[in-house]
């Protein structure tokens, strides 16, 4: 057995021959007739022959149960590794639905400040919470960083920026009207 193939393929393929060649010395001795010494030499042959493939079909079979075991094996520790895998993606996912729902937050805070605009609110009140988005975002982005989440990183200091110029632009309109 030396020179098996290794692998659960092989293993079958080689209990396969095996036993095409035990079928086929066990048909022989089956079939010859037992009437002449020539055919009972080569039947006893032939039975002999089938004794031995018998024990090469019993080797075979053990090597196909071993290759099993260790194709089970493998699948294991592929599943363990998976269930690992699943529960980090799980941890990873909720951290970024924490951080998104975050910049809903801001997008909310963000909107509102508009709506006050709109509606010939206060300069000051507006600039004052535009200054808070843009402290989330920078605190969002820093929570980014450090949970190695790089789109949301640029997201957040996209949204930090444009939150910094619209509260610089509502500032030079407040200054201009003074």
């Amino acid at each position: 057995m030396a020179d098996d193939k290794v692998g659960l393929g092989a293993a079958a393929a080689a209990l396969e021959a095996e036993l095409r060649r035990f079928e086929q010395v066990a048909e022989l001795a089956a079939r010859l007739e037992l009437k002449s010494q020539k055919n009972l030499e080569r039947a006893a042959r032939a039975a002999q022959d089938a004794a031995e493939a018998q024990g090469r079909v019993a080797q075979r079979v053990r090597a196909l149960v071993e290759e099993i075991a260790r194709a089970r094996e493998r699948q294991e520790a592929q599943a363990k590794q998976l269930e690992q895998r699943a529960q980090q993606i799980q941890s990873r996912r909720e951290l970024l639905d924490a951080l998104l729902a975050r910049f809903a937050r801001l997008g909310n805070e963000a909107a509102e400040v508009n709506e006050l605009l709109k509606q010939g609110g206060r300069v000051d009140e507006a600039e004052e919470r535009l200054g808070r988005v843009a402290s989330s975002a920078e605190e969002l982005l820093r929570d980014a960083e450090r949970d190695g989440f790089d789109d949301a990183v640029r997201q957040a200091e996209s949204v930090r920026q444009q939150s910094l110029s619209a509260r610089n632009k509502l500032k030079l309109l407040r200054e201009k009207k003074n």
